[in-house]
């Protein structure tokens, strides 16, 4: 191990050098519910950069600071999930940068809203079997899927669901208007769509998503910066995280932070 951590220091400090345009930032664990890593992905390339202990402010802004005035002028888009944490060391070191939220994770917490009306739809009445309307719970993923990706059996499908509950459709369109966030050309084109979901919303069918209108407006500029970032994707870095899990879980476990760095930064 001695050996294959003095390499991967060699490694990384060589893939270190190069000019990071696009940085991606997310967490992973080390060991399975217990301690975590802040891990750092070349954007352009998709090689790890580093894998610095712990998921906190100073973990991110202490290695930004490292790599020296220079480097931190050469990054331009920051990519990385909801942490309120990792939010604050880029604004501390990467100021100039533009900071987009990923995606996948903007639309989880949108669903979340669409998940939240159909529980309350579908519950009925104390001491009824089944507890849940089967229709509405079996119908759980498929409310999931945007609209123009659905087939005319899944089409028709939630159209009969939704003439018995008008609320459930009104959520399903909300969250369809806030897929377009994503599926417009320009930020433009993502304002409208984002005033339709706003429209939406302003009926009162479906209270729960004010838990949503929340997230966007503590969230909005990095969501909407996006399209001007050019579209970044934590794609890559989820790809890394996916291979060290693999990792962690042929070693049961690491209980060594450097261990783990080395031989993550040599198998990606």
């Amino acid at each position: 191990m001695a050996l294959v951590i003095a390499y991967a220091g060699l490694v990384g400090e060589h893939r270190r050098r190069r000019r990071c345009r696009v940085l991606l930032v997310d967490e992973t664990s080390i060991r399975e519910r217990h301690r975590y890593v802040t891990v750092l992905v070349n954007g352009d390339t998709g090689e790890t950069l580093a894998m610095v202990p712990h998921r906190s402010e100073a973990a991110l802004s202490g290695f930004l600071a490292a790599q020296g005035h220079r480097w931190q002028k050469g990054v331009k888009v920051v990519v990385s999930d909801g942490s309120a944490a990792y939010a604050a060391a880029i604004a501390k070191r990467l100021g100039h940068a533009r900071h987009v939220l990923d995606r996948f994770h903007v639309i989880r917490w949108f669903a979340a809203g669409l998940t939240a009306v159909r529980r309350d739809v579908q519950r009925r009445p104390e001491g009824s079997k089944p507890a849940f309307d089967p229709a509405v719970f079996r119908a759980r993923f498929l409310l999931m899927k945007r609209p123009d990706t659905l087939d005319n059996a899944e089409r028709a499908r939630l159209e009969g669901l939704f003439e018995t509950h008008p609320r459930l459709k009104a959520a399903w369109d909300a969250l369809g208007e806030l897929h377009g966030l994503y599926l417009a050309k320009d930020r433009k084109g993502a304002l409208e769509a984002l005033d339709r979901s706003a429209d939406i919303y302003d009926t009162g069918q479906i209270p729960e998503f004010s838990s949503v209108v929340d997230t966007f407006l503590a969230w909005h500029e990095q969501i909407l910066d996006w399209h001007q970032a050019g579209q970044p994707s934590n794609g890559r870095i989820e790809g890394t995280n996916n291979l060290l899990q693999v990792l962690r879980r042929q070693a049961h476990g690491f209980t060594n932070h450097a261990n783990f760095e080395a031989r993550g930064i040599l198998i990606a």
